[in-house]
């Protein structure tokens, strides 16, 4: 990553205490800005787009699979940003719904911070690894 690339994180749980602490834990990776929503309203109202979305995966997670589809649509943000879900339940059934909801990754709550920064370092590094242009293949 070069001196003056920023990035910038979206941390959506409902308790404030995980927002501050995955944050915390985040700041080891170059994140310059996180942002901390609460509800999906909330995000309407960013005028910065995410370089990773950290979103609560609820037991029922009807308004998260929308939100995730928003986004995917690119209605929101790019849709190629990463997402990593953090869920209490990591059963299959909760694992194969979130991952046909176009979720990049599931961890578990409670959350481990050496996993929550592997994880989050991964879904940053294939987001900011150098993607060839259209005009650079077509001159190739």
């Amino acid at each position: 990553m070069r001196q003056n690339d920023t990035r910038c994180v979206l941390i959506m749980d409902p308790n404030a205490h995980i927002r501050r602490m995955i944050a915390t834990l985040l700041e080891g990776l170059s994140i310059t800005e996180a942002l901390h929503a609460r509800s999906i309203e909330a995000i309407s109202a960013l005028t910065i787009s995410p370089h990773l979305i950290i979103i609560d995966w609820p037991a029922d997670p009807t308004n998260t699979i929308l939100l995730v589809h928003r986004i995917r649509q690119g209605e929101l943000f790019d849709p190629r940003t990463p997402i990593l879900a953090l869920s209490t339940h990591m059963h299959h059934s909760v694992l194969e719904e979130a991952w046909q909801s176009k979720i990049d990754d599931v961890i578990s709550k409670p959350i481990s911070a050496i996993e929550l920064i592997k994880r989050s370092a991964a879904l940053l590094d294939e987001r900011w690894t150098w993607q060839p242009s259209a005009d650079i293949i077509a001159a190739q």
